[in-house]
C-alpha cells in the first residue's frame, strides 16, 4: 500500500480521464445516478432563469474575477490547504494528497455516470450570449458539475484530517465550486447536483475501512505539519 500511496503522490490525476474502475465505491453506479432527478429541459423557463442569471454574472465580472476562476480551474487538492490553516509555504502532505487522489478518482467515475445518463448541454451551447472565461470544458457534459463535485469531496473529505477545519473548507469549496458559474460554463442547478453528488459519495466512502485507516494516516501527517508552522491561518 505504501508503494500505491507513493506511486499516487506522484503521478498526479487528470480529472477527465477515462477511468471505469473505484477504490472505495461500488462498480455498479446505476443506484448512484437514480438518486438525481432529470435537469431543467433546454427550452425551460427553469433554465432560461439560470441562463439569464449567468448573463447578469457575466455583466458584473471583474478581470480579477475570472483571473481568480482561471486559478482554480484545475483540480488539485492543494487549493484547499490554506482553508487547512497553512496561509504560506504549505507542506506537501503526501499522505493527504495520495488519499485525495483515490476519492477523485472514485468521484470522477460516478459523476461521469450522472453526465452520460443526462447528457445536459453546458450554458453557452444554448446561450450565444454566455463568453466563457475558461476552454477545457470541450466535449463534457454539464451536469452535474464535476467542479463542484470535487470541491466538496475535497472538503468533507478534509473535514475527516480536520474537524475544526469544517468552515473554511466548506466555504472555500462553494467558492471553488461558483467560479464555474462565474466563467459561464455551468448552471446553478449543475452546481447544486455536483455538491449533492459529494456528499452521497462522501458518506459512501466513510464506510470504507481502508478509507478510514488512510484518513486516520492523513490526520496524523496534518497534526504534525501543522505544529512545524511558526503561526496558524485563522
Amino acid at each position: 500500500m505504501a508503494a500505491t500511496l507513493a506511486l499516487l503522490a506522484a503521478s498526479g490525476t487528470w480529472w477527465w480521464r477515462n477511468d471505469r474502475t473505484t477504490r472505495f465505491l461500488p462498480a455498479d453506479t446505476a443506484p448512484f445516478i437514480a438518486q438525481f432527478d432529470a435537469p431543467p429541459a433546454a427550452d425551460s423557463p427553469a433554465t432560461r432563469a439560470e441562463l439569464d442569471e449567468l448573463l447578469a454574472m457575466q455583466a458584473m465580472r471583474s478581470p480579477a474575477d475570472e483571473a481568480a476562476a482561471r486559478a482554480d480551474r484545475k483540480t488539485d487538492i492543494a487549493h484547499f490547504y490554506e482553508a487547512l490553516g497553512f496561509a504560506d509555504n504549505p507542506p506537501s502532505l503526501p499522505r493527504t494528497r495520495a488519499l485525495a487522489e483515490l476519492v477523485e478518482a472514485d468521484v470522477r467515475v460516478y459523476v461521469r455516470a450522472v453526465k452520460s445518463h443526462y447528457r445536459r448541454w453546458r450554458p453557452y451551447e444554448i446561450e450565444p450570449r454566455l463568453h466563457r472565461c475558461i476552454d477545457d470544458v470541450k466535449g463534457d457534459r454539464s451536469y452535474p458539475s464535476g467542479h463542484a463535485a470535487f470541491a466538496w469531496a475535497m472538503a468533507w473529505l478534509l473535514v475527516e484530517v480536520a474537524p475544526d477545519r469544517r468552515a473554511a473548507l466548506e466555504a472555500r469549496a462553494a467558492t471553488f465550486a461558483r467560479q464555474r458559474m462565474v466563467c459561464g460554463v455551468h448552471f446553478a442547478s449543475d452546481v447544486a447536483a455536483g455538491k449533492r453528488a459529494a456528499r452521497l459519495i462522501i458518506d459512501e466512502i466513510r464506510k470504507d475501512p481502508e478509507f478510514r485507516a488512510l484518513a486516520a494516516a492523513a490526520a496524523d501527517e496534518y497534526r504534525q505539519a501543522l505544529a512545524l508552522q511558526p503561526e496558524r491561518a485563522e
